[in-house]
């Protein structure tokens, strides 16, 4: 698996702003380990559901921190991060971020996007007539 995050930002809810969308998968407790790479590193940047450009790993923080809303971008980079490379390990906020997709709070979510079990997750199908009642 590709190392992947967000640049350390300053807005807290921006650097740790998928923990609520990995909560949803089943993930009890996410914890966040800081890596630092050179800034001339490769790496993959974009939205989660666009396409990414390769840029070095300074241009994905400015492209990011550019943005009027940078919800939803990520970075890839494309090998394993050293040891040395990782600077700690701590606990994050376990309810920052979205869920679903940024600027979801009101709309429903996809009804074939939600799992079986998964909390209000029949509700949801039911109204939007994907199960039978």
């Amino acid at each position: 698996m590709l190392p992947v995050g967000e640049p350390i930002v300053p807005p807290y809810q921006i650097t740790h702003q998928w923990t609520r969308e990995l909560r949803r998968f089943g993930r009890r407790t996410v914890v966040a380990v800081d890596f630092r790479i050179p800034d001339d590193e490769p790496v993959h940047a974009g939205h989660y559901g666009r396409g990414h450009v390769r840029v070095s790993s300074a241009e994905a923080a400015a492209l990011i921190l550019e943005h009027d809303d940078p919800r939803g971008y990520e970075v890839f980079v494309p090998r394993a991060i050293a040891a040395g490379e990782i600077r700690r390990i701590r606990p994050v906020n376990q309810v920052t971020g979205w869920r679903y997709r940024p600027d979801a709070h009101g709309t429903p979510p996809c009804p074939l996007c939600v799992d079986r079990g998964e909390y209000g997750g029949a509700k949801i199908r039911r109204a939007a007539g994907v199960l039978g009642r």
